[in-house]
C-alpha cells in the first residue's frame, strides 16, 4: 500500500497526522488499537512491536503513536495500512450521523 503523509483509512478507523499528542493521557499496552463489534477482528500494530512507539490514550479513547520506524496497522478483512516514520498520528473510529436517530451521531461498527 502506498504510504500516505497526512492519513489513512483502514475500515472504521481513521489515521490523521497530528502536531503531537494530548499532555494528559496513558500509554497503550496492547497491539491492538481496535476491536471489530461485528466481525471481532482486530486494527493491530503488526511492527514495530507496541514497546518501541510512543503512545498515548487521551480521555476520550482517542490514540496517539508514533514511532522512529514506520507503522504497519494490519486487518483480517482490510488491508494494512502503513505510516511514515517520526510523526504523530491519531487513530480514532469514523462517526457516522443520523438526524432522524435518537443519539445523532455514533461509532461507525465494523
Amino acid at each position: 500500500m502506498e504510504k500516505n503523509k497526512d492519513q489513512a483509512r483502514q475500515g472504521d478507523i481513521f489515521f490523521c497526522k497530528v502536531d503531537g499528542p494530548p499532555k494528559k493521557g496513558r500509554k497503550i499496552q496492547t497491539p491492538v488499537l481496535a476491536y471489530g463489534e461485528v466481525t471481532g477482528h482486530a486494527h493491530r500494530i503488526a511492527s514495530p512491536s507496541i514497546s518501541q512507539c510512543e503512545s498515548v490514550v487521551d480521555e476520550n479513547g482517542d490514540i496517539f503513536i508514533k514511532s522512529q520506524t514506520e507503522i504497519v496497522v494490519d486487518h483480517d478483512e482490510h488491508g494494512p495500512v502503513t505510516l511514515v516514520p517520526d510523526t504523530w498520528f491519531c487513530v480514532t473510529r469514523q462517526r457516522e450521523y443520523d438526524p432522524l436517530a435518537a443519539e445523532k451521531e455514533r461509532r461507525v461498527a465494523d
